[in-house]
């Protein structure tokens, strides 16, 4: 069975160095991520203030051409109403 001696201090010295480092990229990837996520946050907010919008617009569009549709229904029949009088009348 091979003996297995302890690394050289300077070797465990290096490789801590070595992790250290990658903890503080990692650390610095986190402060970025967590930057873009609140930047793509604030996005949604606004796009979903922008759609609220324009669903509204297009419900009083939409109630407005309901109001005109039944106007005019209302008017073709007075007027269907009046032309049979007339013909009646003839």
């Amino acid at each position: 069975m091979p003996l297995l001696l302890p690394a050289p201090s300077s070797t465990i010295s290096a490789r801590l160095r070595v992790l250290e480092a990658y903890n503080e990229t990692l650390k610095a990837e986190n402060e970025s991520l967590k930057r873009q996520l609140t930047a793509a946050e604030k996005r949604v907010e606004r796009e979903t203030a922008k759609a609220a919008a324009s669903i509204t617009e297009f419900s009083a569009i939409a109630k407005r051409l309901t109001v005109r549709a039944a106007e005019r229904a209302s008017r073709g029949q007075a007027l269907v109403a009046a032309d049979r009088a007339l013909k009646g009348n003839l």
